[in-house]
């Protein structure tokens, strides 16, 4: 167990590397665009401050979840400290990279096509960022089976549904993004889809808490959080629609909806005690 708990260790951390030389890479190829931008928009230095903290934040939150995933004795890539981390170790990536599209979207150096370009990136990170937590939220599949069937499904049924699921899920989603020809459609159909997929996944952790299912967190502040995530999603568009620099207020509101997502994941329910 302890070469396996390596393993996962060895190939986190190269991801991690990996990752690292390729926001270095693109960052310093862009350089000289992206501090000219910043220097010609003042208002941008404090929105930069609070990403970066937001970064910071997110990425000790991924540290301790999947510290305490590599503490367990038997470690299964399943676990739900993994997949909690993984999505705030995805979701940290996500803002990283929004410092390079916030910038290059303000700036009048880059043409249409290249901003599209760099939409459609983003949007493909959110896929793979909700990725951890659909895993996890489908666990209500084999419940509601279960609940309203005579007979119940195994293990193995269950998994390949949930495969299926998560694949037709990724594939529609792609094949919306990458056929996508203009930011604006991007920015009105992705957004919506998103926000039904979060009031999705927080009626899914509502219904396992309900029934019991999930003991490693508390469904009830999970749900609830990811409601709150939708609220927080909607005023960030009203308040960028107002103007860019209000992006600040719309980070500080994530940040406290993030913690809140954390504390569901790290605080066991009642019925687990």
């Amino acid at each position: 167990m302890e070469r396996k708990k390596r393993a996962f260790l060895y190939s986190i951390l190269t991801v991690i590397l990996v990752l690292i030389t390729s926001f270095t890479i693109l960052f310093t190829f862009y350089w000289s665009v992206l501090v000219s931008t910043l220097a010609a928009n003042e208002g941008l230095m404090l929105g930069l401050i609070v990403i970066v903290s937001r970064i910071l934040i997110l990425g000790f939150m991924s540290f301790f979840l999947y510290r305490k995933w590599l503490k367990q004795e038997a470690i299964y890539t399943s676990d739900a400290y993994f997949l909690f981390g993984s999505f705030f170790g995805i979701l940290t990536c996500g803002k990283i990279y929004d410092i390079f599209y916030t910038l290059a979207l303000v700036s009048t150096s880059f043409d249409a096509e290249f901003i599209l370009l760099l939409l459609k990136i983003r949007f493909f990170i959110i896929v793979v960022n909700v990725m951890p937590i659909l895993y996890i939220g489908l666990e209500v599949i084999i419940t509601f089976f279960n609940m309203y069937r005579n007979k119940e499904m195994n293990k193995k049924q269950f998994n390949k549904l949930r495969l299926r699921i998560i694949l037709i899920f990724i594939l529609v989603l792609v094949l919306v993004i990458s056929l996508a020809s203009t930011t604006s459609f991007l920015s009105t159909i992705l957004p919506f889809i998103t926000l039904v997929m979060f009031l999705g996944i927080a009626i899914m952790f509502l219904f396992m808490y309900k029934n019991q299912r999930l003991s490693q967190a508390n469904g009830l502040i999970i749900g609830i959080a990811f409601i709150c995530f939708i609220a927080s999603n909607l005023i960030r568009s009203v308040l960028l629609n107002i103007h860019l620099y209000y992006s600040v207020l719309a980070e500080l509101i994530d940040i406290g909806v993030t913690l809140l997502i954390f504390i569901g994941f790290v605080t066991k329910p009642k019925y687990a005690k």
